[in-house]
């Protein structure tokens, strides 16, 4: 059943083919997108529903941004074999990026920009084609529908203006796919933070009451990969958390009121999983907790789980991995999204028997630790054809069931460590074996460095759930956590500890006193600022966020492992590429970093 109805919603993004990401000034579809195309009912669904695609297959582009400039993942060189690419890795890591022509700024920085408005472009000249259709001539679209088409298409490009504004905050905002509107010098100009704000803010406000309201009790289902109510209003929870933070001022009374909107069922029933997978398993579009995702499939789309550079999780399990999860009919591995070591590489001593690093932020791996009996921190283990569990490749050899080592690519067995150094075949004693490489750094790693977090399950190829997991991109735990976070700041820790523990009962195999938070179920442990940045992270590693959360408690200049302490807080925005600047002459360079002229 999951497979029909995947195979339907690929049918109806099938245009992804057709409209490949172009430049802003290309029109390479007008001749489509125009009155001619529009002949049917489900033309109009194929039109709206295009940016949606774009969208999805942009997610590999954003996450970079949000989690290389953080402190839980890393990409180290791995022995020759590669990633090192000119250090830009370890310059997103280390908040080095300030050279505006170099490869991070143009390709990667710059790339998402340009990405970006594409989407916002896609989604003007679907908007202008609606408006300009005659209605009457498709007798089987209600009223109701092509509003709530209009409001899918304005939810989205709200959606992406709400990620412009987080990364670059000085936009251009662009509403129209007329070339003689875009040309104006006001359109080319960047609009004040406070201009792109209040539009995200009205815009979804105002689909609040056009979109659907979530039907039934379940999940998802047939609604996945399109904005209902409550989707736009977790942009609207995202927005306002974020405010204090990026505008200067705060709005956390508006975040605690749209939450208890969502969490009180005015836009539709969402419920906690009883588990913490199944938010991300391969029938997630039947999770109740799932807000909004994006339909996938293997063979279809499933920009996420790839194995090529067009994804996210397909590049956070380690080298010659497939075997021991029984997809080798995928291809090999090329590991890219490692953990943040724990431990120096101290030769001297044993494998952890020593303390680890005592930086407050990093060391993901003691931050699972603290509390015992995590189900999560377990090592990922396919049970069967679907089901899983573990969320982690923990500290140790990767063996397949006919008891066969994984190896590097240098021929050396892997043994995973939380540690990252030279030890290639010294790794399960914990010996550097190329003194060259003795210091923990990202330049001195091997495929033994740093273990991996399996966020989405990756079964094996031949049960027909391979990469099935649709893509979670909002779920109603964000809805806990922020209103958590709305009445810590106003005061109430215990009402913030009692929320985060409806949550957090899930993960435990046992949730007694000395794991809960103080205000529920017995809870001693007390909640302060350090316990709360460190519970964001352990509930949403590797799902995009952890660079807005450090920045929101202002920690995103602190020190962590192999980055020294920024000098400044220009680095929370990031700047716009030399070639960007020179393409656009009204367009002015964010605060700290070079012009192009």
């Amino acid at each position: 059943m999951k497979k029909t109805y995947k195979a339907f919603v690929a049918g109806i993004l099938s245009l992804a083919g057709v409209f490949s990401c172009t430049n802003l000034d290309e029109n390479v579809y007008s001749s489509l997108m125009s009155a001619n195309y529009y002949q049917k009912r489900t033309d109009v669904i194929k039109a709206v529903f295009r940016p949606f695609e774009h969208f999805f297959e942009s997610v590999q582009r954003y996450m970079p941004m949000q989690e290389y400039p953080a402190d839980v993942f890393m990409t180290p060189q791995m022995d020759s074999f590669g990633w090192w690419d000119g250090g830009k890795w370890s310059d997103w890591h280390t908040h080095s990026w300030q050279d505006i022509s170099g490869d991070l700024v143009e390709n990667h920085i710059g790339d998402v920009w340009t990405n970006t408005y594409q989407g916002i472009a896609q989604c003007n000249l679907v908007l202008d084609d609606i408006l300009s259709l005659d209605h009457a001539k498709f007798p089987e679209i209600s009223d109701t529908e092509w509003a709530a088409f209009e409001a899918q298409l304005r939810t989205m490009r709200a959606y992406a203006y709400w990620k412009l504004l987080n990364l670059f905050r000085n936009c251009q905002l662009i509403t129209s796919s007329s070339t003689e509107e875009n040309e104006k010098v006001e359109r080319r100009k960047q609009v004040s933070p406070q201009v792109l704000y209040d539009f995200i803010e009205s815009e979804l406000l105002d689909c609040l009451n056009l979109l659907p309201n979530k039907v039934g009790s379940g999940g998802p289902g047939i609604w996945q990969g399109q904005f209902t109510k409550a989707a736009a209003a977790t942009i609207l929870v995202r927005l306002y958390l974020n405010t204090e933070a990026w505008m200067g001022y705060p709005a956390w009374d508006k975040c605690e009121t749209m939450c208890d909107r969502i969490l009180g069922g005015e836009f539709g029933t969402y419920t906690l999983a009883e588990n913490w997978y199944a938010p991300y398993d391969w029938n997630n579009e039947e999770c109740t907790e799932v807000i909004f995702g994006y339909p996938a499939s293997y063979g279809t789309s499933s920009w996420h789980m790839q194995n090529n550079y067009r994804t996210i999780y397909g590049r956070g399990l380690p080298y010659n991995s497939q075997a021991y999860l029984e997809i080798t009919q995928d291809g090999a591995r090329n590991p890219k999204w490692h953990l943040s070591p724990s431990y120096d590489n101290n030769a001297s001593r044993r494998l952890f028997s020593g303390p680890p690093y005592n930086y407050r932020l990093g060391c993901p791996t003691q931050k699972f630790l603290k509390y015992p009996g995590d189900v999560r921190y377990k090592q990922y283990k396919n049970l069967s054809f679907n089901t899983r569990e573990g969320m982690f490749f923990l500290e140790g050899p990767v063996i397949d069931k006919d008891g066969n080592r994984a190896k590097a690519h240098a021929g050396y067995d892997l043994y995973l460590l939380d540690q990252c150094g030279g030890f290639m075949a010294g790794a399960p004693t914990g010996t550097i074996t190329d003194a060259s490489r003795a210091e923990s750094t990202l330049f001195n790693g091997d495929m033994n460095s740093g273990l991996y977090c399996v966020k989405y399950p990756f079964y094996p190829y031949s049960g027909d759930y391979f990469n099935e997991s649709d893509y979670t991109d909002m779920r109603l735990t964000e809805i806990v956590y922020s209103k958590a976070e709305c009445r810590y700041r106003a005061g109430d820790v215990n009402g913030a500890g009692a929320l985060l523990n409806s949550v957090r009962k899930r993960n435990y195999a046992s949730f007694t006193s000395n794991i809960a938070y103080a205000g529920s179920d017995g809870g001693t442990v007390i909640l302060d600022d350090q316990e709360f940045i460190d519970e964001w992270m352990r509930e949403f590693i590797f799902e995009g966020r952890r660079r807005d959360d450090l920045i929101r408690w202002d920690r995103f200049e602190e020190a962590w492992w192999d980055k020294p302490a920024d000098a400044d807080k220009h680095k929370r925005i990031y700047p716009l590429s030399k070639s960007i600047l020179e393409l656009n002459p009204y367009l002015v360079q964010n605060p700290g970093y070079p012009s192009a002229r």
